[in-house]
């Protein structure tokens, strides 16, 4: 059996959950942290078996004074990640990042359908899904406490979403600080303060339309990826996706209530948790400021 104590395993988890900015943080930290040659390894969720070795080996070498992570967005929610890191990396710092369940729940959806996965065409009919077959969506306050038990609250760093949109390089600093690594400048780096996977349309569902996306990609993969890059650009290429890709709609006012209705109590105990007000993720009224705020800003540009 391998000795774990031997093995150089990283210092931090990013857990997620998913659609949190956990790709755009990957992205910034390359370079500047240790971070294992596959984004997501999916160590501690299904490849558990493949060894601490396999999973150490994905680190590399990296400078000793460089503090080393790994984003896995898929083990927030998840107690055999939980009890699993634990027991591999006993001090390791844990980093949450939470986002307004619904809005966070549609970004989802929209990962899902621009990479052609087999959910439900509308967003209703897929979180409804989800709900029916028992998936735990948006228990924040419930895991949280779980990994503060586990770890214990001063190594389990609490973030949200909100901070990134409106300050990234604020919410980044407080990451570096929490692992022990050298400040990062955003405006050095090649990411910055853009989203990194936006996910703004997908294939429409028709054969046609499945087909020709299926081909651009592999048109994509086999050397023609320069050519298209070109062809995306253009004034054409956006007329030319019209019939084949359709782009979402803003989340809905009547989803976006039912959802956070239905989060309310693990609203409610986060905010208790945490000591952050999140009224917003709550009143409807709130809602409708920011978004009459955004369309301000959006129109004096």
């Amino acid at each position: 059996m391998t000795d774990r104590k031997a093995l150089r395993m990283p210092s931090f988890v990013h857990v997620g959950p998913p659609r949190t900015g956990t790709t755009w943080l990957h992205e910034v930290m390359l370079g500047h942290i240790g971070l294992p040659s596959e984004k997501e390894t999916r160590f501690f969720d299904v490849r558990y078996d493949r060894g601490a070795k396999w999973y150490s080996d994905l680190f590399g070498d990296y400078p000793s004074d460089v503090p080393g992570g790994e984003i896995g967005p898929t083990y927030f929610s998840n107690a055999i990640s939980r009890q699993r890191i634990k027991h591999d990396i006993p001090d390791c710092k844990i980093i949450v990042t939470f986002r307004e369940p619904a809005a966070r729940l549609y970004s989802l959806y929209r990962l899902l359908r621009s990479e052609r996965r087999p959910v439900n065409d509308t967003f209703d009919g897929y979180w409804r899904f989800q709900i029916n077959c028992g998936a735990d969506l948006c228990s924040y306050a419930t895991h949280l406490k779980r990994w503060q038990e586990t770890f214990g609250k001063s190594r389990v760093l609490v973030l949200f979403y909100e901070d990134l949109s409106l300050n990234p390089q604020g919410y980044l600093d407080r990451v570096c600080d929490f692992v022990g690594a050298r400040r990062i400048a955003l405006d050095r780096s090649r990411v910055g303060g853009a989203k990194v996977y936006s996910a703004p349309g997908a294939a429409r569902s028709n054969p046609i339309a499945h087909l020709t996306v299926e081909t651009i990609d592999w048109l994509s993969r086999h050397g023609a990826r320069p050519l298209i890059q070109l062809g995306q650009r253009t004034a054409l290429w956006k007329i030319m996706r019209r019939p084949f890709v359709e782009y979402f709609p803003p989340l809905s006012d009547e989803s976006a209530d039912e959802i956070r209705a239905m989060m309310l109590p693990e609203t409610e105990e986060l905010e208790h948790l945490t000591g952050r007000d999140l009224s917003r993720w709550k009143d409807v009224a709130h809602r409708k400021l920011d978004h009459d705020t955004a369309d301000i800003r959006t129109a004096a540009r």
